[in-house]
């Protein structure tokens, strides 16, 4: 169900241009404020689901912390 959600989720960032903007800002540079956003939108999402996607596809690791790369919707496959 997680990974269905982040499908959906991802589908709907490749086709809101405002979404994007959003999801390119510096307002969603880590896993937990795009889940907020996420959440937000109407998608049921956790951190460890943008984390866990693709081995980490999705995301930087540092220092403890997930960063969005950028484009990272793009990166879904």
């Amino acid at each position: 169900m997680a990974e269905q959600n982040l499908q959906a989720f991802i589908a709907a960032a490749r086709q809101d241009p405002a979404l994007q903007a959003l999801l390119s800002s510096t307002a969603a540079a880590d896993a937990d404020e795009v889940v907020t956003m996420a959440r937000a939108a109407g998608f049921e999402l956790s951190p460890n689901d943008l984390v866990s996607y693709g081995g980490g596809v999705l995301v930087e690791y540092e220092d403890e912390d997930y960063f969005m790369k950028p484009l990272w919707w793009e990166l879904a496959g």
